[in-house]
Order: C-alpha cells, then structure tokens, then sequence
C-alpha cells in the first residue's frame, strides 16, 4: 500500500492507495472530499515509472508536477533516479527533500522511499512520496524446443517459461520478430533468442538452437562442361550422401536420374529428396566452349567477270589446333588463290571435332553482254526492204570500243540491206571484250498473186442459187508467207478464221474482202462479190424411214427450206413420248428409245416451226417405222 501527504496552506491530509506504489499503479484522487477549496490529483504517466499530480489552489491557481526516472533497479548493482517536471503555479519553485537536499533532481539512488515538498513564489505546494523500488528477481526458462523434420524446413518450434517476476504485463521479444508469445512456431534450423521485459524494462535472454532430426544431406558432383561452342556434350552427374536413402532426383531438364547428359550451355537445376521428404537443391552452370572463329583477308578486285584474280586468306582464333580445311571449290589449303567471281565457302574443324564455316563473296564487274537488235523499213507498194543494226551493252566499264565486222568501228548503229551475218565486238576499259552474232533475214514481201479464195453452198449443193439463211464455207488460199488475215462479207460482220462459214440473212449483193498481212505487215487484198437471194419456203414430213443401217432413209425428219428451224416430238401408239429434238443438236430421229431398239410400226409426231415472215405453224402426222 502507498500512502501520499496533501498539504494546503496549514492543513495537512494522509491519502492510502494500493500497489507497489506510484510505479504503473497510481490512482486518482479528489481532494474536494476533504478540502472544498482545493484538489490534488495523482495520474499515470506516459512514461514508464511516472506519475502526475496537479494542485489546484483556493485562486483556482493550477500547480502540477511530473514525475518520471528509473524508479526500480533491476540488479543491486543498478541505481535509481528521480526526475521532476513542475508547471503551473508562480514560479520560482522550491525543493526540500527528506534529506534536507534543495536539488530539483536525484540520481545514484538505492532502492526505498524519498519524499519532497514543492512551494511555489505564493505558497502553492505539493508533497510528493516517492518508492524506488527494490530489485526482484526475474526468471525464465525454455520449456520446449522441437527440432525440424528436415534441414531447411521451418516446422521448429520453441516454448519458454516465465518462473518468477514482478508480474504481468511482460514484454517478450524473439530475435525473428515474434513479440508477446510465449510459444514460437514455424522456425527453421538456426540459433535465437528470446527476451523478456518486466514493466521496469528490467529483462532476461535466453539463446537456443533449432536443429534437424534428419542427418544433413551433402552433394558431390562431376561436371562436364561442352566440348565446342556450338556442342550440345556437357553432363553432370551428382553423389548424395546423408539423409535416408533411396533419393529422388528432378531436373529443371525433366531428367529423373541423377545424372544427366547431351547438355547445352546454360544452367541445370537439380532437386533431390530423401524417402523422408526432406530435400536438397542445386543449380548447375555448363559453360560453352571458347568459339572458334575466322578472320579473312579477301582480294576481290577482279578486272573483268571471267577473269581469276581474286584471293582468300584465312587467320584462326581459338579451338584447338591442328585445323583442317574444306572448301566448296575443293581446296584443302588455308589459303586459296586465282579465284573467280563468285561465293566461297570453307567449313574449318579443329582436333577436337569442333568447327566453324563461313562463306566469301568474291566480286567483280558486272558481266560484259552485248545484244544486237534490228529495224526494218518496208516499202510495200515497191516491195523493197532496208534496214539498221545497233548493239546495246550492259556490264563492264565504260567506256566502251565497238568493232563491227564490215570494219565500223565507235559506232553502235549500222545500216542493213540484205540477207546476212552481222558480228559486233566489245571492248571496255579495262581491256575486257564480248562479242554478238545474229543472222539477218530479209524475207520476201508478199505478192498480190499468193491470196485466193473461192465459196460454196454447204446444203443443196446442186443448186447455184445462193438464198437467204443458206450456210456457205469461204475456202481461202493463202501463202505461207502471210501470218494474218480477216475476212469482211460485206453485212457488216468479219471473221478471223482461215476457213469461215457464214450465213447472210438478207437478200442482196454483198462484197466480201479477204485481206492478208504479212510479216513486216504488208498486206494483200481480193474481193469478190456474192449475191444472196430471198428463199423459198416449203416443209415436209416423210411418212416412213428404214433405220436398218445401210446409210439411206435411217433417221426421220423434216426436209425443209428457209425455215430457220423447228421441234419435233414423237409418241408411241399409246401415247409414250419416245423422241424430242429440244436440244436442237439432234439430225433426227433414229428409232430408238434410251438404246433400245422400238418395234415396227405407226408413232405419232408433232413439230413446230416459224416462217421467214414470223408465222407459227404446227403439223401432226404419223411416221411409220419399218426395219
């Protein structure tokens, strides 16, 4: 129990309250229950170990102090000491203590009480008892620590014990970070501590250790870094020792053994477990072999396009010598000479197998051509042809020498006149040189004499009478020399075919041009003049045909003149619709019905045709079929 003296002008008041005194513990009181005129209150301060009291006098003066240090030792080695925080009132303060010192302030204090009185310039005073307390001892102990399954896991646990204190609250602070419990979970393998605070920040560590009940598994490994650059050869393969066999390998590969091969460069990740399910990983680097590279010296100033002056000269860097050489043009040397245009490639391997390739572009001028074209100027009336010659080149450089063969030179344009060879030669400047033959070949120009054509009626060809809607063939008679000709009949249609037929529907006489071009486009030209005359009608229907194959009398149908055409469809006895020319490609009728052959007798037919004049007209009859 703490007991604190009020004191108020001449009276004096003893207040009790429980605890170990002002230290965390301290209660509020109101002086008005024994003195109207004033009130002391005593209140908990922020600060550990620290109290307030406030004094308001019969002036509704407010006096307060503070009160804070180290009020309890923690060993009997450690001292206390006692800070002050007057406000309010009318300074200046005096400070009495039981001790009969003036100081605000008392330090190297040993445990047990110390009372002051405060008095402010006007009389205002406080009365303050204070308890240092003395040290108590503060026990803790480890109650349980639980090892890991596996070395790396974090299923360790660790419990303590508080045994003896001053009492709660206690602060307990684990070194990975857990505050105020007393069971620590989820722990890995590693050495801690655990630290507890009484609400003196008086404190106590305890250092433990969380191993593994598994024996610790260890790796030993070989590696086979690869063997060229390019090389997919590199292996590792791994040992495990510890733990409890048999193990189980995953590579970050897919491989399940524990070892592994046909590896490219780069990094390998290998976790292994233990029949208990602890495990142990690894990552594995396979490095690339040193490259094996060619530098070159090339010579590819070629004067002309088929010339050989071109060179390649080889350095190599890195692999392991000797080398070998295989080139596309069947070298084995380092180096290759007298080389021409073109690309170059050599595959070069060291002792180890490894190798490289590259490939070369020796370079030149562009080839040297020449090209020899012709014109031709045509006199048809005359029927005389002359012509030029000029060459044009491309490649080389320029400028150019031009020899042609009738001994022109330094000129790319020679005139033509007859049947012949032409040569022309090429000189550029650097010396090389092409040369161009074509034959020259003046063809005759066609003659009037070599165009003839004649015509005739394809129906009733006995007849010279040409009516209208008559088919007539145009047989031409043409010479080998004319590669095109068009016929023009005068109706205002034309034909390109060298054979036409042609059908006038008017009556008239009409002047039909057949023109002939030949190869320098000259052409021939004849014209004769056909009269057409208006038809006559008529329309008749045979009343039997023999279809018995022997080339007369085997099909029915109509024998008619200027009717452009008709349908025809033909019955049975009963009716049965055996035969129609709808298609209009039919000749007509040959006795049969889908490839069988009808019995003799009498069937039925009905046709349609129009007159020239427009009119439709529909005949009915009968037909008899005899074999």
């Amino acid at each position: 129990m703490k007991k604190h003296l009020i004191c108020l002008k001449i009276l004096c008041f003893l207040i009790f309250f429980q605890g170990y005194g002002i230290i965390g513990n301290a209660q509020t009181f109101d002086a008005s229950d024994f003195l109207s005129s004033s009130k002391n209150v005593i209140e908990p301060h922020k600060k550990l170990g620290a109290v307030t009291r406030i004094k308001t006098g019969p002036d509704n003066t407010i006096m307060s102090v503070d009160v804070s240090g180290q009020l309890a030792l923690c060993s009997h080695a450690d001292r206390g000491h006692i800070i002050l925080d007057v406000n309010g009132g009318l300074p200046p303060y005096t400070f009495r203590w039981n001790n009969l010192e003036t100081v605000q302030n008392r330090y190297d204090l040993l445990a047990g009480t110390y009372s002051v009185w405060i008095q402010d310039s006007v009389g205002n005073e406080i009365k303050e008892r204070i308890i240092i307390q003395p040290p108590y001892p503060l026990e803790i102990e480890m109650s349980e620590i639980k090892e890991t399954s596996c070395l790396g896991n974090n299923d360790g646990e660790a419990k303590i014990n508080i045994l003896k204190g001053r009492g709660e609250p206690y602060k307990i602070e684990w070194s990975h970070g857990l505050k105020n419990q007393i069971h620590a979970k989820n722990l890995k393998n590693g050495t801690y501590s655990v630290k507890v605070s009484d609400q003196f920040d008086c404190s106590k560590t305890i250092y433990f250790e969380i191993k593994s009940n598994s024996e610790t598994m260890e790796i030993s490994e070989s590696v086979n870094h690869v063997s060229c650059n390019s090389a997919e050869d590199g292996a590792v393969s791994i040992d495990v020792k510890g733990g409890n066999a048999p193990y189980t390998f995953s590579w970050s590969n897919g491989a399940v053994t524990n070892e592994i091969k046909g590896l490219a460069p780069g990094d390998y990740h290998v976790l292994i477990k233990d029949q208990k399910g602890c495990s142990i990983s690894k990552t594995y680097k396979i490095n690339a072999a040193a490259p094996l590279e060619i530098s070159s010296e090339v010579k590819s100033d070629l004067l002309c396009y088929n010339s050989e002056e071109g060179e390649i000269s080889l350095n190599i860097v890195g692999g392991t010598a000797p080398y070998t050489y295989k080139w596309s043009n069947g070298a084995d040397s380092k180096d290759i000479q007298n080389l021409g245009k073109g690309e170059y490639h050599v595959k070069v391997t060291d002792a180890k197998g490894c190798f490289v390739e590259k490939t070369f572009d020796i370079t030149g001028p562009e080839k040297l051509t020449a090209k020899i074209e012709t014109a031709l100027d045509i006199n048809c009336e005359l029927g005389e042809a002359k012509g030029v010659a000029w060459v044009s080149i491309q490649g080389g450089k320029s400028p150019y020498q031009v020899k042609w063969q009738n001994g022109t030179t330094d000129s790319r344009e020679i005139e033509i006149g007859d049947d012949r060879e032409i040569t022309v030669e090429i000189t550029d400047s650097f010396g090389c040189s092409v040369s161009e033959t074509i034959m020259v070949d003046f063809s005759t120009i066609a003659a009037a004499d070599k165009l003839d054509f004649n015509y005739r009626k394809l129906q009733f060809a006995g007849e010279e009478e040409i009516l209208v809607d008559e088919p007539l063939l145009f047989e031409s008679a043409i010479a080998e020399d004319f590669i095109a000709w068009e016929w023009d009949f005068g109706d205002g249609t034309k034909s390109h075919e060298k054979d036409p037929i042609h059908i006038f529907k008017n009556p008239g006489e009409f002047e039909v041009v057949l023109r002939a071009f030949d190869m320098y486009g000259c052409s021939s030209v004849l014209t004769e003049e056909v009269r057409i005359n208006q038809h006559e009608e008529f329309f008749l229907m045979p009343n039997a045909f023999s279809p018995n194959g022997d080339g007369l009398n085997d099909k029915f149908h109509p024998v008619a003149k200027g009717i452009a055409g008709y349908t025809m469809d033909i019955f049975n006895y009963w009716g049965e619709h055996v035969y129609s020319n709808a298609d209009r490609d039919s000749e007509g009728w040959d006795g049969f019905l889908n490839g069988q052959v009808l019995p003799n007798g009498n069937y039925i037919y009905k046709v349609h045709y129009s007159t020239s004049k427009g009119e439709k007209v529909q005949k009915t009859g009968t037909v008899t079929l005899l074999r």
